[in-house]
């Protein structure tokens, strides 16, 4: 009996080693995988068909296929996709810690993936509001400039036009109230500065300017008085005519109440002068400015003297309430 080994067991444990090295491979391969193509990887290493999972596990199709695409929906309970998961994987023989793993790193990379796409957008918002905010500040230095060179070309026209201005040498007219001013012609009053030898022709001319100072003084005189005769009369006139009688502002009203009686009044000013229950036996003197407005709530029970002169309560009806102003007039 020898210990020698036969080729074909030689060759079985050659194709042994290389299957285990394919296995090795493979759950190497699986580790980095999602949770899906883990658990189709090993349903196909089975050579097993989608259908055949779904009628052991109860699911349907579509489920199946969206576990192995890693479409997991996510209003339904993470307990419900991780009990999925375990029993898939334990039907195709992988791992359930692995499967499950692979699920929580897919959804931390889920979490990761839309907190990087959160920042970039985060970031790309930052650098929109920088540029607005540079357009901002380049128009608004833009608006300064046009209103200082508006105002500069401003400046420079007022200049211009003030420079360009004429002022108005025209004469004012001379206007006066009641003086009357004479203009007199100063040919009138020359006096020749030429020499003259002959005393007689110098007092002539002395003669004839003191005559023409004298006609021009006396009608200056002349008007003047004439001016001041025409305001005596008129002041006078304005004493002569009589002075209107005047009247008197304040009126007195005298109300004597034989029972307990309302009353209001008011002056024609809108004064509220008196008002409220006078009890019975009362009198009530009021003074203001004529016409009285006059509320009284039982006229028979009042008796009323306006400026000394008795006012007749008889036209009011008994027990309504009266409303009439004094002096009544007729």
């Amino acid at each position: 009996m020898t210990n020698d080994v036969s080729p074909a067991v030689e060759v079985d444990k050659e194709q042994q080693s290389d299957v285990t090295e394919q296995v090795t491979e493979l759950n190497d391969y699986i580790e980095v995988l999602s949770p899906g193509a883990m658990l189709s990887e090993a349903r196909k290493a089975l050579s097993l068909s989608q259908e055949f999972i779904s009628s052991k596990l109860n699911l349907k199709v579509a489920l199946v296929q969206n576990i192995e695409d890693d479409i997991f929906d996510p209003s339904m309970p993470v307990t419900f996709n991780r009990g999925y998961l375990a029993n898939y994987a334990k039907l195709v023989g992988v791992e359930v810690k692995e499967v499950l793993a692979s699920y929580d790193a897919l959804d931390a990379a889920t979490i990761q993936r839309s907190e990087m796409l959160s920042f970039s957008k985060e970031t790309s918002k930052q650098a929109e509001h920088s540029r607005v905010m540079w357009l901002s500040y380049l128009i608004v230095a833009v608006l300064v400039g046009l209103t200082v060179l508006w105002w500069l070309q401003e400046s420079r026209q007022q200049a211009d036009d003030s420079s360009n201005m004429i002022p108005n040498t025209a004469p004012a007219e001379n206007v006066s109230g009641d003086v009357v001013t004479t203009n007199i012609e100063p040919s009138s009053l020359a006096i020749e500065t030429a020499p003259v030898n002959d005393n007689a022709q110098l007092s002539e001319k002395k003669d004839e300017i003191e005559l023409a100072l004298d006609t021009s003084t006396k009608a200056l005189i002349n008007d003047a008085n004439n001016d001041l005769k025409a305001s005596a009369n008129i002041v006078v006139n304005d004493v002569s005519q009589p002075a209107e009688p005047e009247v008197a502002a304040i009126s007195t009203a005298v109300f004597t109440f034989k029972g307990d009686c309302w009353v209001n009044i008011y002056d024609a000013t809108g004064e509220r002068i008196a008002w409220g229950v006078k009890k019975s036996g009362y009198v009530m003197t009021v003074q203001g400015k004529a016409p009285l407005s006059i509320t009284v709530g039982k006229p028979e029970l009042a008796s009323i003297v306006f400026n000394d002169q008795p006012v007749d309560m008889s036209a009011f009806n008994v027990g309504n309430i009266a409303k009439f102003n004094l002096p009544i007039v007729e």
